[in-house]
């Protein structure tokens, strides 16, 4: 047996005796990396015959069910050194991991596990390995354990805002009126590649009256002069995200663009002079709400900042439904969008709590509209 990284571990088994837990089973690809320490490379693509889970009780023991194919990689990249391979042609991979569950002694127990990662008949399967163990959703004690980062989540984060917002200062510099948001997309993309980061989970190009759009793909739309262009980027360095983009405005921006951003920076600023430990969600939603209203502004979306780490929304929102008093390691992905008439504007930072304020992780591009090409 093994013991899970420290700090995670100390937050599983308080997440778990928080939920009145004896074990809990990760299940989702998202979980699994964060307990097992790295991202199974063949758990995203979804191949259904290849199952993997991460199985802790509340003696920091664990174990980790995956596919033989993908042990040698476990044994290099992950800190768990308990592993159960299956083969995934001739095995059941549910009786691996019932046999991990006795082996850590939780077989009358009280066991979490994902239900809503876990196949209903990988699940059905499982609970006919057992005769006495009572079972129950875990998703709510994962997001409360993954609220707080551990020092190297933290640089893992910094790394993927940083790759993200130099790839944006270097495509400021090439954007013309009369390229496409593709042309634009493939810049991007390619700089932030460049600049460390591993994967491209999405890159938001939008224009003109696109720029509204909550998830707009890319399109073959030309730029034009006066264009508001909206740009949101989730790139990942070990898997951590970030989210983060700007509005940037082509060749000439009108006074409105101009005022509108202004209000918008004005909002940003006070929500980041009040985000401390202790304060809640709901008084940082309630201060943005009232800030737009001085100007007759209506938030874009319901929520102004999202947690953010290995998935692109976790616990907890900043909104009308959160009241969860900040911490010291939280990460947010802040964003007082706008929306009038047909048209948007996207400002995001992402921003790590401190134990007396924040870390601005994109800071670089300072509080002006940006007008570029």
């Amino acid at each position: 047996m093994f013991e899970v990284n420290e700090f995670i571990l100390k937050r599983l088994m308080g997440a778990m005796e928080r939920s009145g837990l004896d074990a809990i089973v990760a299940y989702s690809p998202d979980n699994v990396a964060y307990s097992a320490g790295y991202i199974v490379p063949s758990h995203t693509l979804g191949i259904r015959n290849r199952q993997f889970a991460v199985a802790i009780n509340r003696d920091g023991r664990a174990a980790m069910l995956l596919t033989s194919n993908e042990l040698q990689e476990a044994q290099a990249r992950s800190h768990l050194n308990d592993f159960r391979p299956y083969d995934e042609f001739t095995d059941d991979p549910m009786e691996v991991l019932a046999g991990a569950l006795r082996d850590l002694g939780v077989a009358n127990g009280k066991i979490g596990i994902e239900l809503d990662a876990i196949p209903a008949e990988r699940y059905s399967r499982l609970q006919s390995q057992f005769k006495a163990a009572r079972w129950a959703p875990a998703a709510g004690t994962f997001a409360h354990a993954r609220m707080v980062k551990s020092g190297d989540e933290l640089q893992r984060l910094r790394r993927a805002a940083g790759a993200a917002e130099a790839a944006q200062a270097e495509a400021h510099a090439q954007v013309t009126v009369g390229m496409t948001e593709r042309d634009l997309y493939r810049i991007l993309s390619a700089g932030a590649l460049k600049h460390g980061a591993d994967k491209i989970l999405m890159i938001q190009v939008a224009a003109g009256e696109r720029s509204s759009f909550s998830n707009p793909v890319p399109s073959d739309r030309m730029l034009q002069r006066g264009d508001q262009v909206k740009i949101d980027m989730f790139v990942t360095v070990d898997g951590y995200l970030s989210d983060t983009g700007r509005t940037i405005v082509l060749a000439s921006a009108s006074q409105m663009q101009r005022d509108v951003w202004s209000r918008m920076q004005e909002t940003l600023l006070k929500i980041e002079g009040l985000i401390r430990p202790g304060i809640s969600t709901r008084e940082l939603w309630n201060t943005f709400q009232q800030t737009f209203a001085k100007y007759s502004m209506v938030p874009k979306i319901r929520f102004l900042g999202h947690g953010l780490g290995l998935s692109l929304h976790e616990e907890p929102f900043m909104s009308a439904h959160s009241d969860t008093p900040l911490e010291a390691g939280m990460v947010f992905a802040l964003e007082p969008n706008y929306k009038t008439d047909n048209v948007a504007f996207h400002l995001e930072d992402n921003i790590i709590v401190t134990a007396d304020g924040i870390e601005n992780m994109t800071n670089r591009f300072g509080s002006d509209l940006l007008v570029v090409g």
